[in-house]
Protein backbone atom coordinates (compact mmCIF):
# COMPACT_ATOMS: atom_id res chain seq x y z
CA UNK A 1 0.00 0.00 0.00
CA UNK A 2 1.76 3.36 -0.91
CA UNK A 3 1.80 6.36 1.05
CA UNK A 4 3.01 9.48 1.12
CA UNK A 5 6.34 9.29 2.04
CA UNK A 6 7.57 11.37 5.74
CA UNK A 7 9.53 14.55 4.83
CA UNK A 8 12.68 12.92 7.02
CA UNK A 9 13.35 10.09 4.50
CA UNK A 10 12.29 12.54 1.44
CA UNK A 11 14.94 14.59 2.50
CA UNK A 12 17.08 11.90 2.70
CA UNK A 13 16.39 10.70 -1.21
CA UNK A 14 16.58 14.19 -2.24
CA UNK A 15 19.90 14.85 -0.79
CA UNK A 16 21.40 11.41 -2.14
CA UNK A 17 20.40 12.61 -5.36
CA UNK A 18 22.01 16.21 -5.13
CA UNK A 19 25.46 14.78 -2.89
CA UNK A 20 25.57 11.27 -4.83
CA UNK A 21 24.96 12.12 -8.18
CA UNK A 22 24.63 16.01 -8.40
CA UNK A 23 21.56 15.91 -9.84
CA UNK A 24 20.16 19.53 -9.61
CA UNK A 25 17.16 19.34 -6.74
CA UNK A 26 14.84 21.20 -9.27
CA UNK A 27 13.95 18.79 -11.72
CA UNK A 28 11.87 16.98 -8.19
CA UNK A 29 9.35 19.79 -8.12
CA UNK A 30 6.98 18.30 -10.31
CA UNK A 31 7.05 14.56 -8.49
CA UNK A 32 5.35 13.65 -5.65
CA UNK A 33 7.02 11.07 -3.15
CA UNK A 34 5.38 7.66 -1.87
CA UNK A 35 6.74 4.71 0.28
CA UNK A 36 5.94 1.42 -0.18
CA UNK A 37 6.29 -2.15 0.62
CA UNK A 38 9.86 -4.13 1.33
CA UNK A 39 11.13 0.05 2.28
CA UNK A 40 10.65 1.17 -1.40
CA UNK A 41 10.73 4.16 -2.59
CA UNK A 42 8.45 5.56 -5.51
CA UNK A 43 8.02 8.63 -7.44
CA UNK A 44 4.63 9.74 -9.52
CA UNK A 45 2.70 12.80 -10.91
CA UNK A 46 0.01 12.00 -8.21
CA UNK A 47 -1.59 9.56 -6.10
CA UNK A 48 -5.10 10.37 -8.03
CA UNK A 49 -7.21 7.14 -8.14
CA UNK A 50 -10.30 6.93 -6.23
CA UNK A 51 -11.83 3.84 -4.07
CA UNK A 52 -8.33 2.12 -3.88
CA UNK A 53 -5.47 2.42 -2.65
CA UNK A 54 -2.55 0.81 -5.22
CA UNK A 55 0.12 -1.37 -4.09
CA UNK A 56 2.65 0.80 -6.43
CA UNK A 57 2.31 3.81 -9.06
CA UNK A 58 4.70 5.44 -10.63
CA UNK A 59 8.72 4.05 -10.73
CA UNK A 60 10.76 2.68 -7.63
CA UNK A 61 13.38 5.05 -7.71
CA UNK A 62 15.43 3.63 -4.13
CA UNK A 63 15.22 0.72 -1.81
CA UNK A 64 16.05 2.32 1.66
CA UNK A 65 17.80 0.61 4.15
CA UNK A 66 20.79 2.00 5.72
CA UNK A 67 21.49 4.38 2.50
CA UNK A 68 19.06 4.62 -0.20
CA UNK A 69 20.34 2.24 -2.97
CA UNK A 70 18.81 3.60 -6.66
CA UNK A 71 17.08 1.27 -8.93
CA UNK A 72 18.13 0.60 -12.56
CA UNK A 73 15.06 2.15 -13.82
CA UNK A 74 16.15 5.15 -11.81
CA UNK A 75 19.46 5.86 -13.15
CA UNK A 76 18.24 4.86 -16.34
CA UNK A 77 15.87 7.11 -16.63
CA UNK A 78 17.16 10.15 -14.63
CA UNK A 79 20.76 9.43 -16.18
CA UNK A 80 20.75 12.43 -18.41
CA UNK A 81 20.90 14.62 -15.08
CA UNK A 82 23.61 12.60 -13.42
CA UNK A 83 26.39 14.62 -13.18
CA UNK A 84 28.84 12.71 -10.64
CA UNK A 85 29.59 9.61 -9.53
CA UNK A 86 28.96 7.56 -13.53
CA UNK A 87 31.44 5.02 -14.76
CA UNK A 88 31.66 5.27 -18.99
CA UNK A 89 32.61 1.10 -19.61
CA UNK A 90 33.96 0.34 -23.32
CA UNK A 91 32.19 -1.96 -25.61
CA UNK A 92 33.44 -5.06 -24.19
CA UNK A 93 33.23 -4.36 -21.04
CA UNK A 94 29.63 -3.30 -21.90
CA UNK A 95 28.86 -6.85 -23.01
CA UNK A 96 30.51 -8.24 -20.18
CA UNK A 97 27.95 -6.38 -17.56
CA UNK A 98 25.11 -6.96 -19.91
CA UNK A 99 25.49 -10.72 -19.50
CA UNK A 100 25.34 -9.79 -15.33
CA UNK A 101 29.50 -9.86 -14.77
CA UNK A 102 31.53 -7.99 -12.40
CA UNK A 103 34.42 -5.38 -13.85
CA UNK A 104 37.61 -4.97 -13.11
CA UNK A 105 38.59 -1.34 -13.73
CA UNK A 106 41.73 0.75 -13.52
CA UNK A 107 41.50 2.62 -10.35
CA UNK A 108 39.74 5.84 -10.54
CA UNK A 109 39.85 8.55 -7.84
CA UNK A 110 37.33 11.12 -9.45
CA UNK A 111 34.39 8.25 -8.43
CA UNK A 112 33.64 7.94 -4.40
CA UNK A 113 33.04 4.47 -3.32
CA UNK A 114 29.21 3.26 -3.36
CA UNK A 115 26.10 3.02 -6.24
CA UNK A 116 27.16 4.66 -9.37
CA UNK A 117 25.25 4.77 -13.16
CA UNK A 118 27.19 2.14 -15.47
CA UNK A 119 27.14 4.60 -19.40
CA UNK A 120 28.41 3.42 -22.56
CA UNK A 121 28.27 6.25 -24.95
CA UNK A 122 26.01 7.99 -23.90
CA UNK A 123 23.47 4.51 -23.24
CA UNK A 124 22.45 4.90 -19.34
CA UNK A 125 22.90 0.82 -18.77
CA UNK A 126 22.36 0.79 -15.37
CA UNK A 127 23.47 0.52 -11.83
CA UNK A 128 26.80 -0.82 -10.31
CA UNK A 129 28.59 -0.79 -6.68
CA UNK A 130 32.61 0.53 -7.28
CA UNK A 131 34.70 -0.11 -4.07
CA UNK A 132 37.77 1.70 -5.76
CA UNK A 133 38.88 -1.63 -8.09
CA UNK A 134 36.33 -3.49 -8.66
CA UNK A 135 32.70 -2.49 -10.36
CA UNK A 136 29.95 -5.01 -8.69
CA UNK A 137 27.61 -5.27 -11.39
CA UNK A 138 24.10 -4.55 -9.56
CA UNK A 139 21.48 -5.00 -12.85
CA UNK A 140 18.66 -7.32 -11.94
CA UNK A 141 18.89 -10.89 -13.29
CA UNK A 142 16.22 -10.07 -15.39
CA UNK A 143 17.80 -7.56 -17.25
CA UNK A 144 21.00 -9.08 -18.36
CA UNK A 145 21.01 -10.09 -22.03
CA UNK A 146 23.40 -11.46 -24.22
CA UNK A 147 24.98 -9.13 -26.66
CA UNK A 148 26.94 -10.19 -29.07
CA UNK A 149 28.96 -6.69 -30.57
CA UNK A 150 27.54 -3.24 -30.20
Amino acid sequence: MLKVLDNKKKQLALDYCIERFGIDSRIWKKYCWYSGSKNRIYIANTLDIERIIPESKGICVFRLDKSPKPTTNFLQLFGKYITKNYVEINNANTIKYCRGEDLILEDNTSIIPGFVLITNKNRFLGCGHWNGKLLKNQLPKSKFCKINFL
